[in-house]
């Protein structure tokens, strides 16, 4: 099987480096009056948040006084997972939550697939002659039309890691920097997966995590089919544990803190971090319900605003001490007693390993909230900041995947992401935050951010497709 051309490692790394410490573009706000949006109409908010390091963010605001600084007093409610916090979001129990990059794109084409299915089921039925009062009962149980989930700003960029359990040690993995050679690194995975006797099962959060989509690009550069080769199961955390003990799953693909905690607990071994696979990619964001967008504007205004400031904190290198005690609070995040994950806040990442010898790598971007002068984030570009090329590539592997009945791309692509992740709202924030922003809504995303080395250009996404010899 041929193979995409592999980046070296000893390049990839030097592209990674941050040239600069932690600085903010623009002037944080931390000891600035708040940015007056006009008065807020709604004063009480309920947020939903996931135990993972990137709803810091939203916990600094809210321990730190940023919320109220702009008026609101926030109630932030931890959700076990990605689809329950969505439930709930649509339930109108909650104003916004933390969710997934990608979740706005899943959720609308799943609804329009739903659709599409109910109107083509009730044409088969009106063409077999059903009698009208049958028909008035069909329509009860038709998809009805729903608010879609839309974005309002970036929480942060990377953050991932890809682990294998003890079995994929024994069988000779190790983490990618343990490995001389690319050819090496290749042989190796390719070897392992090719001598099991049926396809394993690995582990994701969410099949619109980003995490599923940087695992199934980093196997297909090594020729590892992760359609074939692999058997994606969405588990919660205690289910991947539990995954792991019982061979049910050989490895997983997940956010921090969950990584660290399993780590300490001699539970798996990260094999790449997903910023080594692609550099700059869109993580979680702060969103919610189109309705509700249209119902409280400046309300929206000024719970950005107090994340904005938020993420500006999380990123500054001085506040990092205060960081932990306050995410590791047991109603924002399930971090037990392990505090392993706290030296991610200082730039050192744990890869672990099931000898004696740790892993430890200085990785200082490993999370980005809002900005670090990086060879992939320059100025004015910043991670709060919504690109809707990243949204336009992520269309481009539902497709490669057949997800939401995907086969390619669609038409309306672009009018569909400028409707799930509109601009003009947290551009007024980023204004009066002084804050320079990108010109335009799209960017190519250069080949030396590929662990591959292709580029994506967002015109032109079919190409793009094509190019895949791995896809559903």
């Amino acid at each position: 099987m041929k193979r995409r051309q592999f980046l070296q490692y000893s390049t990839l790394s030097a592209a990674g480096l941050t040239i600069a410490a932690c600085t903010s573009q623009g002037s944080t706000h931390f000891t600035q009056p708040p940015a007056n949006f006009g008065k807020v109409e709604k004063t009480e908010l309920k947020i939903g948040i996931v135990s993972s390091l990137d709803c810091l963010p939203l916990v600094v605001a809210k321990e730190k006084g940023m919320f109220k600084k702009y008026g609101l007093d926030v109630t932030l409610v931890k959700q076990p997972t990605w689809e329950q916090v969505q439930q709930e979001l649509h339930s109108g129990k909650l104003d916004a939550v933390q969710t997934l990059f990608a979740m706005p794109l899943w959720e609308y084409f799943s609804s329009k697939n739903s659709k599409s299915r109910a109107r083509s089921q009730s044409e088969d039925e009106n063409s077999d002659g059903e009698k009208k009062s049958k028909d008035r009962d069909r329509d009860k149980n038709k998809p009805k039309g729903s608010a879609n989930t839309v974005a309002l700003m970036g929480l942060n960029i990377n953050g991932n890691s890809i682990s294998f359990g003890e079995v994929a040690w024994k069988g000779g993995l190790r983490p990618r920097q343990a490995y001389n050679t690319v050819n090496e690194l290749q042989d190796g995975y390719n070897k392992f997966f090719r001598e099991l006797k049926k396809p394993p099962g690995f582990a994701i959060s969410h099949p619109a995590a980003m995490a599923n989509y940087t695992t199934r690009y980093w196997l297909g550069t090594m020729g590892i089919d992760g359609e074939r080769d692999l058997k994606f199961q969405v588990l919660a955390p205690d289910e991947i544990t539990a995954g792991l003990d019982s061979g049910s799953v050989i490895g997983y693909a997940t956010d921090e803190l969950f990584n660290q905690k399993t780590i300490a607990n001699k539970k798996a071994f990260t094999a790449t971090i997903d910023r080594d696979i692609w550099r700059g990619h869109p993580e979680k964001i702060l969103a919610t319900l189109d309705t509700w967008l249209k119902d409280y504007p400046i309300t929206a205004k000024a719970m950005m605003a107090a994340v904005l400031e938020a993420c500006q904190y999380c990123d500054n290198q001085e506040n990092v001490t205060a960081l932990a005690p306050i995410l590791g609070k047991s109603e924002y995040t399930d971090a037990g007693n392990n505090k392993g994950w706290q030296k991610i806040l200082t730039g050192n990442y744990n890869y672990g390993g099931f000898d004696r010898n740790p892993e430890v790598v200085t990785v200082p971007d490993f999370q980005i909230f809002h900005f670090q002068q990086t060879k992939y984030l320059q100025q004015p570009n910043h991670a709060n900041f919504l690109w809707h090329s990243h949204a336009a590539w992520v269309v481009t592997q539902m497709v490669r995947w057949n997800q939401q009945q995907l086969t390619n791309y669609p038409k309306d692509a672009d009018a569909v992401i400028k409707q799930l992740y509109p601009t003009e709202s947290y551009a007024d924030v980023a204004k009066a935050f002084w804050l320079n922003m990108p010109k335009g809504q799209l960017k190519i995303e250069q080949p030396e951010m590929f662990i591959d080395r292709i580029a994506f250009d967002p015109n032109k996404p079919m190409e793009y497709l094509n190019g895949f010899e791995l896809r559903a």
